[in-house]
């Protein structure tokens, strides 16, 4: 988030009732103001080939929340979906290459 005084902070993540999992975010303004935010990720993105693992979810999430509400903290809405676009684009390369079972 470009402004230096936001504060993004990972609290934590659920397991919903289909097996996606919610992760949450909170992050405090230049106006003192705490707001939060849910980034859901669905339970296809955790299974089948190049699957997100729970290890490297929030960090996804973090970088895809931070690319979606850059710059507008006015508009920022509770909760947004992960996509497999987001994966390829925040994924850390060297995941993919290290993974084992793997030819």
């Amino acid at each position: 988030m470009k402004d230096s005084k936001t504060t993004v902070r990972y609290l934590g993540f659920e397991v919903l009732f289909d097996g996606s999992r919610r992760f949450d975010f909170s992050f405090e303004s230049a106006d003192a103001s705490l707001r939060l935010i849910s980034v859901q990720a669905s339970h296809v993105l955790f299974s089948g080939p190049g699957h997100l693992s729970i290890q490297e979810c929030p960090g996804i999430c973090y970088e895809t929340l931070k690319c979606r509400v850059d710059g507008r903290l006015e508009f920022v809405p509770a909760s947004i979906d992960l996509t497999p676009a987001d994966i390829a684009q925040h994924r850390n390369p060297s995941r993919t290459l290290g993974r084992r079972g793997n030819p």
